[in-house]
């Protein structure tokens, strides 16, 4: 799987994400990303947990948003919910 911290990925809701996390687990990859502003100068106070797919040897990322892998995740990045 591709390191993909310090990078800006942009989702299909236009927004662009900056990551500052990886982690592996159920041998998918998610990220803990903040959001960066409009003007592409700073980031937000805004934080998400992404999840990468693949489909079709094709890479989405897309928003996490069962719970439960959130607080897993949280919990194993020391990163306090």
């Amino acid at each position: 799987m591709e390191n993909r911290i310090n990078q800006v990925v942009e989702l299909e809701n236009g927004k662009e994400y900056y990551i500052l996390k990886q982690a592996v687990y159920g041998g998918d990859n998610y990220f803990v990303a903040a959001e960066v502003s409009e003007d592409g100068e700073d980031l937000k106070d805004k934080f998400i947990i992404l999840h990468e797919t693949k489909e079709n040897g094709e890479s989405y990322i897309e928003f996490e948003n069962d719970s439960k892998i959130i607080q897993i995740l949280l919990k194993h990045l020391h990163i306090e919910g």
